[in-house]
């Protein structure tokens, strides 16, 4: 699920045109009831999803 949640984070800011400061809050609302573990795993997961991403 934060796998999931993460790329399509990722998908979206990268998109040409995208309203980023709407998608970044969004996942914060998303995200406000999730544990600081869950959290951190999911910030993991961003920053895995952002260097794949640049690599191609």
């Amino acid at each position: 699920m934060l796998e999931k949640i993460a790329y399509d984070y990722v998908r979206a800011i990268n998109t040409e045109g995208a309203n980023k400061s709407k998608i970044k809050l969004e996942l914060s609302e998303k995200v406000k009831k999730y544990s600081e573990e869950d959290k951190t795993k999911l910030r993991e997961l961003i920053r895995k999803w952002f260097i794949k991403q640049q690599q191609q």
